[in-house]
């Protein structure tokens, strides 16, 4: 037998309809065209996180039909981006929603929904009432030019329909579930 694989960290993400997917794209080129590091591919799809919690590489397939398994009850939900923001000096510039009462009552649910399945939040800023949505554009940016490129272009509406995990690290969906509610 050979040495046990260390826990990673799998992430459960609130993924948007296709029309939100692309007028994200858009709006890194266009960063990228105004000098901020924007990433063109970016790791992971554009998504609101929703958790974060330890795994075994052996406990993945488990991981993912819980996380099926509660998206199937609950409701695709509308996501307004209308607010630029950064967090660590700068250094991650984010578009989030101003008025977010909906999506924070879908984000507890979520969670819920999620324990309920049998995974535990690991992220402090995830829990509900703690939560703040956004959704991650770039890193390691000056804060006031990234900002000034990125307000002109919101606002982006569209809807969360579906749950993602993603592995802190890698690259593209583990799974990827609808919502089904």
């Amino acid at each position: 037998m050979g040495p046990r694989q260390r826990e990673r960290t799998l992430v459960v993400c609130a993924a948007f309809d296709a029309g939100l997917e692309e007028s994200l794209a858009a709006v890194r080129r266009s960063l990228r065209a105004a000098g901020v590091r924007a990433p063109a591919v970016p790791r992971h799809r554009p998504h609101l996180t929703v958790l974060g919690a330890g795994c075994p590489p052996e406990g993945t397939a488990a991981f993912t039909s819980s996380v099926a398994a509660a998206a199937a009850a609950l409701p695709p939900v509308p996501v307004v981006l209308d607010e630029a923001g950064t967090f660590g000096r700068g250094a991650v510039l984010w578009a989030g929603c101003r008025e977010a009462g909906a999506l924070r009552d879908w984000h507890a649910d979520a969670v819920e929904a999620l324990t309920a399945h049998g995974l535990r939040n690991g992220f402090a800023t995830s829990a509900p009432g703690r939560w703040v949505p956004h959704c991650t554009l770039a890193r390691r940016v000056r804060a006031a030019p990234a900002l000034a490129a990125l307000e002109p272009l919101l606002p982006l509406a569209g809807r969360v329909e579906a749950l993602a995990v993603v592995e802190v690290g890698g690259t593209g969906d583990l799974a990827l579930s609808a919502l089904g509610g």
